[in-house]
């Protein structure tokens, strides 16, 4: 795996949510802008937009990207030490930033719990109750081999020779054998991953451009939420991988 942009770094990992890596579909994302230093400003947005057919990147306006103001960040600094990042509207982005001081693995986690039901009643299916999680990492120096899982749902990503190893939590433990993720290429084909006993899988991202890897979990315990009746809570962390 090679970089050529300081910027990005070693890798530059981005997270999507609600909707499946796919041409012209919407969804939110972060860009993370740096020099890879120790010392100097790390920019950090969240943006809401869709991808062509050409792999390029559109940012869009209006509804959803002022829902995205309910997302929550936080940064965990390399000894693991977490500090809330406050985001602030732009003109087509929501903005935070942080100056790391040590090298290291820096970690950016975004969480939304506040997503009305999808309501699928309409349609004979079942009203489901979304959680989802945003991943990033910016490293200074050389990567952490080791992460501490964050969220309740996590993904880490290492670099294993000329492969990507990806790491699953679950509940701060490793998720369980026979869990399958799905992997978005650049190129828009999905592949499954398989993950082994130790919660981890392996694969190849020889392909220049972004890798999304999802991990889902559904809760089966039912409710209600703003009036809406729900038959389980959907957990979905996203994961992408930015490779040059």
């Amino acid at each position: 795996m090679k970089t050529t942009s300081a910027a990005r770094n070693i890798f530059i990992l981005l997270g999507f949510i609600f909707i499946p890596f796919l041409s012209h579909a919407s969804a939110y994302w972060m860009e993370i802008k740096g020099s890879g230093k120790a010392g100097e400003k790390v920019t950090v947005q969240l943006i809401y937009g869709n991808i062509d057919d050409l792999g390029i990147r559109h940012r869009q306006t209006g509804k959803e990207l002022q829902l995205a103001a309910a997302f929550s960040f936080s940064l965990i600094d390399p000894s693991g030490i977490k500090t809330i990042l406050q985001i602030n509207q732009k003109a087509d982005c929501w903005e935070t930033s942080f100056t790391p001081k040590n090298k290291g693995t820096y970690r950016i986690l975004g969480i939304n719990n506040t997503h009305p039901v999808v309501d699928r009643s309409a349609i004979g299916g079942e009203n489901v109750l979304p959680v989802d999680y945003l991943c990033s990492q910016y490293v200074v120096g050389l990567a952490q081999v080791q992460l501490t899982p964050m969220q309740f749902l996590d993904l880490t990503i290492t670099k294993d020779g000329k492969m990507i190893k990806v790491e699953a939590f679950q509940n701060n433990v490793p998720a369980k054998a026979k869990t399958k993720l799905r992997v978005f290429n650049p190129e828009n084909w999905e592949k499954e991953l398989v993950l082994d006993k130790q919660g981890t899988a392996l694969f190849s991202a020889a392909t220049k451009g972004m890798y999304i890897i999802r991990l889902d979990w559904v809760d089966p315990k039912g409710g209600s939420y703003q009036g809406v009746a729900y038959s389980g809570i959907r957990h979905r962390c996203n994961y992408c991988l930015f490779i040059e």
